[in-house]
């Protein structure tokens, strides 16, 4: 009994031991049935990313062709550059640079930088093209077509996302890459950067772009209508940015989108304008045929290269070149941007002769005219081409407080920048003349409010920081 009773407990103490490694095992085998699962699944292609989302229920009320799946950017893979970009490289000694996603802070705002990509605009090096720095918020996403289309090379848009208006501006941003007649110039070219206060967050954000793109779009119903554009949904009133009653800060947004472009030429632009066919290839094109458009010589005056803009009436087609806009002018469909509104900040510098110049398809890009931002153009706001060195946009003006182009031409003058008027390019303005309205009562105060501290605390900082010159002006 004694033997028994000291073998009982031997084997007491030993089941514990065998339970372990009994478990052991287990897991062991577990795992390596899942790594055999996983590799075969491997060879066949893994299972796609569509098969993960929780609603594929909602697949049997679309069309099939209608639902993609997510798929990676392509790697960047840069293509053998063309004899001109080897030359403008060599000229502008700019280094290539690579488009990544980034989150990061900006001043009180958190900002999503390049969240989702440009397919093309991905490959694209520091002397290859010229991007289009724009902002905006959802909007004004019925403009980005146009521009897409018409620009076809990188475009950087930075879009104000406070609250709620980020889940509008993601279903936008599906909607524009998938379900457009250009939607292939916008998955090319456009890289889209969202931004809001850190007051007013948003309950969710997207971590990297697979969040944004791979959640399922639908262009047609299963009726065969088309699904209506997201940011037509929401009226500009009932936005979080109206609810919360949020100013709009237009200069952070073009800040945002001049500092993510990864080219030496930039062209910060509102995105209501819309540029002549073919203006990017005939700038690089200008300036490889003649290097002394450029100020290559540090002591010369740092200069840029302003487009001429337009207004045409409702329902005018947009013009694809100056000869067919000068047709415009001359039946009084088209017009100087702002002229009933603000006649001298859009006027030409040499105006009378650039629309006395007739143009032909033949025509090359070149220097037309030249002037300082003083005296007769001392309130001037044009739109330019530059290498991306200018000041920044103040980002204390906002779009309700006007003058947020003029801050920035104010330190410009400061500098002793040049402004090299180009021919035949121009821009027009999204369809429709504008008109002086006092309706605007409310923008007509933060107007008021905003002048009051230009004058008072800004323009005073611009002249200890950019130099004395009584000719300037805000």
């Amino acid at each position: 009994m004694a033997f028994i009773s000291l073998g009982n407990r031997r084997y007491v103490r030993l089941w514990p031991v065998l339970i372990l490694l009994t478990v052991a095992l287990l897991l062991i085998w577990r795992n390596l049935q899942q790594a055999q699962k996983l590799a075969e699944n491997a060879k066949i292609g893994g299972q796609k990313s569509a098969d993960l989302l929780p609603n594929d229920s909602l697949r049997s009320n679309f069309p099939a062709e209608d639902y993609q799946d997510y798929e990676e950017p392509p790697k960047s893979i840069r293509r053998e550059d063309s004899p001109r970009t080897k030359d403008l490289q060599e000229l502008l000694k700019c280094r290539n640079r690579s488009i990544r996603f980034q989150r990061l802070q900006h001043g009180e705002f958190w900002l999503l930088q390049n969240l989702v990509i440009g397919r093309k605009s991905l490959q694209v090096g520091c002397a290859e093209s010229v991007t289009y720095t724009t902002n905006g918020d959802y909007t004004f996403f019925d403009n980005l077509e146009t521009v897409a289309s018409r620009w076809r090379a990188p475009v950087s848009f930075a879009i104000h996302t406070p609250g709620y208006d980020l889940n509008v501006t993601l279903d936008a941003i599906r909607y524009v890459r998938n379900c457009l007649p250009e939607s292939e110039s916008i998955r090319d070219w456009v890289t889209f950067h969202v931004y809001f206060p850190n007051r007013h967050m948003p309950d969710f954000v997207p971590y990297d772009e697979a969040g944004v793109l791979g959640q399922p779009y639908f262009c047609t119903l299963a009726n065969g209508s088309q699904v209506p554009p997201p940011y037509t949904l929401v009226a500009r009133n009932e936005s979080y940015r109206a609810v919360a009653n949020l100013t709009y800060p237009i200069n952070v947004g073009r800040n945002i989108a001049r500092q993510a472009a990864n080219t030496h030429f930039i062209f910060a632009c509102d995105i209501e304008l819309y540029p002549s066919l073919g203006f990017v290839d005939q700038f690089l094109d200008m300036v490889a045929r003649n290097h002394s458009v450029l100020a290559l010589d540090p002591k010369q005056p740092r200069r840029v290269y302003p487009l001429p803009v337009f207004e045409i009436e409702t329902g005018v087609q947009i013009p694809a070149d100056k000869a067919e806009l000068l047709t415009l002018y001359r039946n009084k469909q088209a017009q100087v941007f702002h002229l009933k509104v603000c006649p001298t900040c859009h006027m030409i510098p040499g105006q009378e002769a650039w629309l006395n110049q007739s143009s032909s398809a033949e025509d090359q890009l070149h220097l037309f005219s030249k002037t300082l931002r003083k005296n007769k153009f001392k309130a001037w706001e044009p739109f330019y081409i530059s290498d991306n060195t200018e000041p920044l946009f103040d980002e204390r003006v906002t779009w309700e407080g006007q003058s947020n182009k003029r801050i920035q031409n104010f330190a410009m003058c400061l500098l002793g920048y040049e402004y090299h008027v180009l021919s035949p390019a121009f821009l027009v303005h999204s369809p429709g003349i504008k008109e002086f309205s006092k309706n605007g009562s409310s923008r007509l105060q933060y107007a008021k409010e905003m002048t009051k501290f230009i004058k008072n605390k800004i323009e005073p900082e611009y002249r200890v920081l950019y130099g004395q010159n009584s000719a300037c002006r805000t």
